[in-house]
């Protein structure tokens, strides 16, 4: 009698309406995984940007910006090492590139997302469905890192909050399906 230890040969041995009950319990084993390397992701994410914006008065996109390659980064590394490791076979470049890309993407809906809500919130509630020219007005001053006294760090950092609970999503579905697709 032989050991049956691969989790193929396991899979193999259930009964077939047990198999997708396998399938299902991986994929939650790994939203959870992404989510706890999304949890200090986001930590250094949060910290960094309270660092850039507030300690050192950058502006809010360059600080964004900044903070959210950092995340990056330690992202990618946690996900190709322990997220996703059965498709670390691949070549890391490619799999960096598409990374990137997809972190692209989350970039630009994070920075997106913040600043639209501060940009409401500064136009007095009214600038998102309101007056359209009023809140281009206030994008613009944002990203060119004007006016950052106005901006509370409550509001701030609770935009970046909203973001991330949108691009989270969006980063597990593409990174799962597209950059580290096993």
């Amino acid at each position: 009698m032989s050991l049956i230890t691969n989790p193929i040969d396991i899979a193999e041995s259930l009964p077939a309406a047990r198999r997708p009950m396998l399938h299902e319990q991986k994929s939650i084993r790994q939203f959870v995984k992404f989510c706890i390397v999304g949890v200090s992701s986001t930590i250094i994410n949060f910290g960094v940007f309270n660092l850039l914006y507030q300690k050192f008065d950058l502006p809010l996109v360059p600080s964004l910006t900044m903070a959210f390659l950092l995340s990056v980064l330690n992202a990618f590394f946690w996900h190709r090492h322990w997220t996703f490791k059965e498709a670390k076979h691949k070549a890391a470049h490619e799999q960096y590139f598409k990374f990137l890309a997809v972190n692209l993407v989350g970039w630009f809906l994070n920075t997106s997302i913040v600043v639209l809500i501060v940009a409401h919130f500064n136009s007095g509630g009214h600038g998102v469905f309101g007056d359209l020219h009023q809140l281009w007005q206030i994008v613009l001053v944002i990203v060119a890192g004007e006016a950052k006294q106005h901006y509370n760090k409550w509001l701030v950092n609770g935009a970046l909050a909203a973001a991330t609970c949108v691009v989270v999503f969006w980063n597990f579905f593409a990174n799962r399906l597209w950059t580290f697709k096993h």
